[in-house]
């Protein structure tokens, strides 16, 4: 009933149509494949598309994201239609779109937390009390919200080239210490599954707050 709750089972459950990554110098992965059995040295099992029966195409070879239970799962053969430049750019669009839907959950909660407790006054996301009401209520703040989004994705097509547009600059500029490869490859997984959560938990969230009117909070609490 709760489409956002459904959104977030189904990600869980399985993966979109990938598309290509620059291959790296080792094939990893976060999960062992179904039909492996426990690794023997007691360490992850790194090795991608082992133990599924689909078979991959050459444009999506190596891909991260891989996983069971439904291994590569693309029914519409959109990669084997494609080159291996144009699978390659959608897996950048795929990494970005779910960075702005992980922004953007966050980006309902927090308005809606502070809506529900009257802290910056009762005609704030009024009536409904919805992150939605925000089109209506304060559209100034939303178009400089989308105003700052542009120039930030501007920024980076300039300073970056086709077919290497997914990285933020954050290790280089010494945010975080400079992982291992297998730990790279490791984040770069959980940040594609968290980004394919986010855009089905978005999609939801926004479904349900159109049919009902009613804050997340409260579609997830009732």
């Amino acid at each position: 009933m709760k489409l956002a709750i459904v959104s977030t089972l189904l990600a869980g459950a399985a993966a979109f149509a990938p598309s290509s990554v620059s291959r790296s110098g080792t094939e990893l992965a976060a999960t062992r494949a179904v039909k492996d059995g426990p690794p023997k040295s007691g360490k992850k099992n790194l090795t991608f598309n082992k133990g599924f029966d689909d078979p991959v195409p050459p444009q999506a070879e190596g891909l991260i994201g891989v996983l069971p239970p439904v291994g590569y799962w693309d029914p519409l053969g959109l990669a084997e239609k494609r080159s291996a430049e144009a699978v390659q750019r959608s897996r950048e669009v795929e990494i970005i779109h779910g960075r702005f839907a992980q922004l953007a959950i966050v980006g309902f909660l927090v308005p809606e937390s502070y809506a529900a407790s009257g802290a910056y006054g009762d005609d704030f996301l009024a009536p409904t009390g919805t992150a939605l009401e925000a089109f209506n209520t304060d559209p100034i703040w939303l178009a400089l919200t989308f105003g700052i989004i542009a120039a930030l994705e501007t920024v980076r097509i300039l300073q970056t080239e086709p077919g290497n547009r997914v990285n933020a600059g954050i290790l280089e500029n010494g945010l975080y210490s400079m992982p291992t490869p297998e730990r790279l490859e490791e984040l770069k997984l959980k940040e594609l599954q968290n980004g394919r959560l986010a855009m089905l938990a978005f999609a939801g969230a926004v479904a349900q707050e159109l049919v009902n009117e009613t804050p997340l909070l409260v579609n997830l609490q009732g």
